[in-house]
C-alpha cells in the first residue's frame, strides 16, 4: 500500500459515488493553476503521480486551520463511476 505523502496539503470534501455521499481527505495540488484533489496515485518508475483527479472549483474553496489544510464546499464525483448514459439521482 502507498504511503501518503505526510507534507501533502489535504483537502475534505463530500464526495458522490452512485447514490453515496460523504466526506473525503484528498490531497490538493494544481494543475495549470486550478486546484484538482487527487483521489488515486500511481507509481511508475520511482515516481509518484496523480492518477485519478477532479477538477475543483476555486471560488468553493477556503482555507482550514491550517496551511496545509484546505475545504471544499461542493460536492466531487468519481469519473471512473459516472454513467453518461443515466442522470444522476
Amino acid at each position: 500500500m502507498a504511503t501518503p505523502d505526510q507534507g501533502a496539503i489535504r483537502v475534505i470534501h463530500k464526495h458522490r459515488i452512485g447514490n453515496r455521499q460523504f466526506a473525503r481527505v484528498s490531497e490538493l495540488t494544481y494543475s495549470a493553476s486550478r486546484p484538482v484533489a487527487v483521489l488515486t496515485w500511481i507509481h511508475s518508475g520511482g515516481e509518484r503521480m496523480p492518477c485519478v483527479w477532479v477538477e475543483l472549483d476555486p471560488a468553493r474553496l477556503r482555507t482550514g486551520a491550517n496551511r496545509r489544510l484546505f475545504f471544499y464546499d461542493g460536492v466531487t464525483t468519481d469519473p471512473r463511476f459516472e454513467n453518461p448514459d443515466q442522470p444522476a439521482a
